[in-house]
């Protein structure tokens, strides 16, 4: 029987990686009543601060994806989640409103490189018969947060109050630091990885490499000339609105539409989080196993982003759902298929993407497309719910936007990314393992 492969390890880093990140933002979400009550915020107001953090993490992006490409990983990541969960513990020091949201915008100030981080790490270890399963067990750590966070922090906000909440989550996050620090390293200077699966990795993780030649780096003006990158970053911001609304805004909508206690708002939003996860790795599972090498080369993953998109328009039968049994399994499936998509579309980012140089600029760019449709999504459905009373509209934009990241999909996404005949340039080596 073959063992566990040691790159899981890494994956299993990603996966918390990822955890911790979405576990500080949903932190702000699950506490939003009882911030709101003791700062006298409307739910406008509640939505800015709900999407202060997008404001300037949005901005720092571009950089942060040149700066990941340049000083490698390991130390990217160690100082960005060390002052994001500073930041995060800040929070819980807030005297008001404006100190809070100050916070908030420190926290998207360093949790901007880790998409291109994660991505790039994904880009050095995973083999390319895995990595749509790579993709995916990082991307669950976004199920993960939610559905843990939920729990965590609705406990620690009944019994302890919310600022405690922020003090405890940002701590995780330091402690997770010591961990990455002690045991990350690329593949070539891993001394803990076997010989036989090292010589793996090394030779089947940059397959748009081996089908074209490596590639040099093209930077943000050859991205910006594919058409393929910007319809493949659209799609993204069509998926990342719908993880936003229900990341900001589903405990809310527990308890202010179906009159849930933020206790029992809590558990059942971590329901859905936490079954979309199981799904999610299967079906990301299956996947790999579908797709040949050819077919990853040919793009033929963007088959599978945009039958996601059509399933995640199943959010749209929400407002006709009239009990719990009926709203767990209808978010169960539109949180599970939004967050296999958006994992599938960084993974066919990856099979597209001609040159290694540039794993970092592409998915600040990917990442950057998402979130300028994510940002809107807290302050529209604030605006939403303060006229209307009610979140009816709010989920019918959202199943428009799965539908029109199907179509983009569908249509758009076309050839390779970064293309050239320049001469190869190979990715950095990592800084200082």
């Amino acid at each position: 029987m073959r063992g566990i492969p040691k790159r899981a390890f890494i994956y299993a880093l990603l996966f918390t990686f990822l955890l911790i990140s979405m576990l500080d933002r949903i932190n702000m979400s699950v506490a939003g009543s009882s911030i709101a009550k003791e700062m006298n915020l409307n739910p406008t107001e509640l939505g800015y601060l709900f999407s202060s953090f997008l404001w300037i993490y949005i901005l720092c992006l571009l950089p942060a994806g040149a700066m990941t490409d340049r000083l490698g990983t390991r130390w990217a990541v160690a100082g960005a989640v060390s002052f994001w969960s500073l930041a995060q513990m800040l929070g819980g020091f807030a005297s008001g409103m404006v100190t809070l949201l100050l916070t908030r915008l420190g926290l998207g100030v360093f949790e901007s490189p880790t998409n291109p981080c994660a991505n790039r790490v994904i880009r050095e270890w995973a083999p390319r018969s895995e990595r749509g399963l790579a993709s995916a067990i990082w991307i669950s750590g976004s199920l993960a947060g939610p559905s843990i966070g939920a729990l965590l922090v609705s406990w620690l906000v009944t019994d302890f109050g919310w600022r405690l909440s922020f003090i405890i989550t940002g701590l995780v996050g330091l402690l997770w630091v010591a961990v990455w620090i002690a045991v990350f390293r690329r593949p070539e200077q891993a001394g803990w990885l076997d010989e036989a699966e090292r010589a793996k990795i090394l030779a089947e993780r940059d397959i748009a490499s081996t089908a074209a030649g490596a590639q040099a780096s093209i930077g943000y003006r050859g991205l910006l000339a594919s058409p393929t990158m910007w319809s493949i970053a659209v799609a993204q911001g069509c998926l990342t609105y719908i993880t936003y609304f229900f990341l900001t805004w589903l405990p809310g909508y527990m308890q202010m539409s179906r009159g849930l206690t933020i206790m029992s708002s809590g558990i059942y939003t971590a329901l859905p989080y936490g079954l979309s996860i199981i799904f999610c790795l299967l079906l990301s599972y299956g996947i790999d196993r579908m797709l040949s090498t050819e077919s990853l080369r040919a793009g033929k993953r963007r088959y599978a982003v945009a039958f996601g998109c059509l399933a995640s328009a199943s959010v749209l039968l929400m407002p006709y759902a009239d009990s719990m049994w009926t709203i767990v399994p209808l978010l169960t499936v539109a949180l599970t298929f939004s967050a296999s998509s958006q994992s599938w579309n960084f993974a066919l980012t990856n099979d597209l993407l001609r040159s290694p140089a540039d794993v970092g600029r592409a998915f600040a760019f990917v990442t950057l497309g998402g979130n300028s449709f994510g940002i809107l999504a807290p302050i529209v459905t604030g605006y939403l719910v303060n006229s209307t009373g009610n979140f009816t509209i709010a989920f019918v934009i959202c199943g428009i936007l799965a539908l029109v990241g199907a179509l983009i999909e569908l249509f758009l996404v076309r050839g390779s990314i970064g293309e050239s005949a320049a001469t190869p340039n190979l990715a950095p080596s990592e800084a200082t393992a």
